[in-house]
């Protein structure tokens, strides 16, 4: 007995060892933040500490654990990040213990459903996806965990379909929507917005898969704006003259008596000094040159005492370096459409990215990535305001969650056959048979989820379903004749 006792106690110490090791290299950075395995009989430890929660992620190999703590929820604050939130229109959108795996997400979803009240076997998903065919994976997830196939509420690109309330809520009793734009990640570049597809390959002699937009129709509709962009920047060029900055602008860019309906313009009092359009310093033939706006001059001046420019300070530069492109801000220029050219479902995204496109240009991340974010949160918003006020969802419980599918791109070598998607999750709206409702936040979003399991003892077995489809047999299919008043039967393959 004492001997027991004593392989009891050892093995404690062990545990608690390996368990303040385990903290120690979460506070000191060992392990990424908030995420560290857990040995065997660890889990009672971590349950004793004092937290708000306990997130479960899951590796690559193995099943690790990461504990918050009221240390780690200081994180979630913004003070301990790797990689901060970005700021967006809507709010910042947070990254850091906030992604997770679509086959942990789609469980956590159907599980906080429940334990709203919803009732087992009578909610009805939708999702408001692209029509890409690798958000077909997260699609048969939905399935399996709600135990129908979802009702369709997107249109390609991640637009929400917001005429089709009436439909979804006469399916089901309870009803969930899925919202989430998509945006492709190659791990091997670390570039957002690429996707390698199975079904194409890059020549017929290399037999290597070729990488493709993603979502194809975000970066199909920023293409032109980029290049306008881009030429912009070349066309835009600074120079230190004494103590002063000067700006060359093609003339193309100057306002004119035809105002221009498409394309890109600048902000000229962001850009200039003030009343500088009125007197620019000289007239050539194709450009004019004007004094730069104080915040653009001291950023400039400052750029040229550094060693990539210190030794050509007194050189015209063309933004379009890319030392430079960032001195061109978000607040300087613009993008214009004809309204008649954006009218319709069908450019109802180039209408939410439109304002934002400068955001999204210089932005430091890729503007595959951004649009989509934008894309998300505006869709969003939108759909809140809908489905508050549909009829049809009245005296039912549901739940809209918007969040974005990352599509992680297999390697060439390792072709599955479904992308490993992971799901950000950005926002909730939750209205309950009782009329209450409320908006959930981003970071209590992720906590709400996170506090649900993994584990889903309603969800189906989608390989034995479909078995049993084949084995069931139908010989015949019957139509009636109301002419004749009678039965007729048609005979089945």
């Amino acid at each position: 007995m004492a001997s027991n006792n004593r392989v009891g106690t050892v093995r404690l110490l062990v545990s608690l060892t390996l368990g303040v090791v385990c903290l120690w290299s979460l506070q000191y950075g060992e392990f990424p933040p908030g995420v560290f395995i857990l040995p065997p009989g660890v889990n009672k430890l971590v349950h004793m500490l004092p937290r708000r929660r306990v997130i479960m992620f899951e590796g690559r190999d193995v099943q690790v654990s990461a504990v918050e703590t009221e240390q780690q929820a200081d994180m979630l604050d913004g003070k301990k990040r790797r990689v901060a939130p970005m700021s967006l229109p809507f709010g910042d959108v947070s990254f850091d213990y906030c992604m997770m795996k679509f086959s942990q997400f789609v469980p956590r979803l159907y599980n906080l459903c429940k334990s709203l009240g919803f009732k087992k076997g009578k909610i009805l998903p939708s999702i408001g996806f692209c029509s890409d065919e690798n958000q077909g994976y997260p699609t048969l997830m939905i399935t399996k965990h709600f135990g129908a196939y979802p009702f369709n509420h997107g249109y390609i690109g991640g637009i929400m379909a917001l005429d089709r309330h009436g439909p979804h809520a006469a399916h089901a009793d309870d009803v969930v929507l899925i919202h989430a734009p998509h945006v492709g990640f190659d791990p091997g570049s670390q570039v957002y917005g690429t996707y390698r597809r199975r079904q194409i390959e890059a020549g017929p002699e290399s037999g290597e898969l070729q990488m493709s937009g993603t979502c194809g129709k975000m970066v199909g509709l920023m293409k032109p704006y980029i290049q306008a962009y881009d030429e912009l920047l070349g066309r835009i060029r600074a120079r230190v003259e004494g103590d002063h900055v000067v700006i060359s602008l093609s003339r193309e860019l100057l306002p004119s008596q035809d105002p221009r309906e498409d394309g890109i313009f600048l902000k000229f009092d962001k850009l200039l000094a003030k009343g500088a359009l009125d007197d620019p310093v000289l007239r050539r033939s194709v450009t004019c040159v004007f004094p730069a706006s104080d915040s653009f001059a001291d950023e400039f001046i400052d750029l040229m005492r550094t060693e990539d420019f210190w030794d050509r300070e007194f050189d015209w530069h063309s933004l379009q370096d890319p030392k430079l492109s960032h001195l061109l801000k978000e607040d300087m220029f613009g993008f214009t459409k004809k309204r008649e050219s954006l009218a319709g479902e069908e450019h109802r995204l180039e209408r939410a990215l439109l304002p934002n496109l400068p955001k999204v240009l210089t932005s430091p991340h890729d503007d595959e990535l951004s649009a989509a974010l934008i894309c998300m949160q505006s869709e969003f918003d939108r759909s809140v305001h809908s489905v508050a006020a549909e009829p049809s969802y009245k005296g039912k419980n549901l739940i809209l969650i918007t969040g974005l599918n990352i599509d992680i791109s297999p390697a060439q070598d390792l072709q599955e056959a479904f992308p490993a998607t992971l799901f950000l999750p950005w926002s909730a709206y939750v209205q309950l048979r009782d009329g209450s409702h409320r908006v959930i936040q981003q970071l209590d979003l992720v906590a709400d989820l996170c506090a649900q399991s993994t584990e889903n003892p309603d969800a189906i077995d989608l390989e034995q379903s479909i078995t049993e489809l084949f084995v069931r047999k139908r010989r015949r299919i019957t139509f009636f004749d109301a002419r004749t008043a009678t039965k007729k039967s048609a005979q089945v393959l």
